[in-house]
């Protein structure tokens, strides 16, 4: 239900303003921050499904802030995904997106290495192939990558109802894991709530689902990152 009714909505959707912070809004940021590339990985992701995902970022992210966007194939069986999908973002968005094709099912990891070694954004920014922008979301990423470039950033992530495709918006927390290592979210620490101000940033143990880091400080880890056999995408 879920495919087809993705299949027929529209690709370009407006996420309601209400989901940023007013004080987010009031917020200024440096007319120099560096450019983004936007990584995303699929294997056998649904081609209208990667598209609202392309769309959302190109519509929701400032064009002199993108560098790129790059989609990873790790090695779909889906025609669609093949010649379909090359020939519609070569049309659509000419230079701007890029198509990665593994040979072989590397998995999230080290898929994710491999779009890195296309990416010339200063800043790289990895994601899912099913996800939505709001308007504003790449300038706090890059503002606190450009103070402090050993930085990595995970944007405040809402959800999108399966059956509806509404966005439920999420309180800011941190996350955690328990004795089992399950992901959890957690309340921000007391000093984040003793600052009273929502729109600061919360240090927390990082999943490595969505996030934005230096271009330079990702080479360090990639060696280590190569050997994780990770596979879910």
């Amino acid at each position: 239900i879920l495919l087809c009714f993705c299949n027929v909505c529209n690709f370009s959707a407006n996420l309601p303003s209400s989901l940023c912070l007013s004080r987010c809004k009031e917020l200024k940021y440096a007319k120099d921050l560096p450019q983004i590339s936007i990584i995303f990985i699929f294997v056998n992701e649904a081609l209208s499904v990667i598209l609202r995902s392309v769309h959302s970022a190109v519509n929701h992210t400032p064009a002199h802030l993108l560098k790129e966007i790059i989609l990873v194939d790790d090695n779909s069986d889906e025609e669609e995904l093949k010649a379909p999908l090359e020939e519609y973002v070569n049309k659509r968005y000419p230079g701007l997106v890029k198509v990665v094709r593994n040979q072989k099912r590397e998995g999230l990891i080290r898929a994710r290495i491999e779009g890195w070694k296309v990416a010339s954004g200063h800043i790289t920014g990895f994601f899912d192939a099913h996800v939505e922008f709001t308007s504003g979301w790449a300038e706090p990423v890059l503002s606190r990558i450009q103070e402090n470039r050993k930085r990595v950033i995970l944007p405040s992530i809402d959800n999108i109802k399966q059956d509806t495709f509404e966005v439920q918006r999420y309180e800011n927390s941190a996350h955690g894991y328990s004795w089992e290592l399950w992901c959890m979210y957690i309340s921000p620490p007391k000093d984040w709530w003793d600052a009273g101000d929502p729109s600061l940033p919360i240090r927390l143990v990082l999943k490595c689902k969505l996030l934005g880091i230096h271009h330079v400080l990702f080479s360090f880890f990639k060696g280590d990152f190569s050997e994780w056999n990770i596979m879910s995408h």
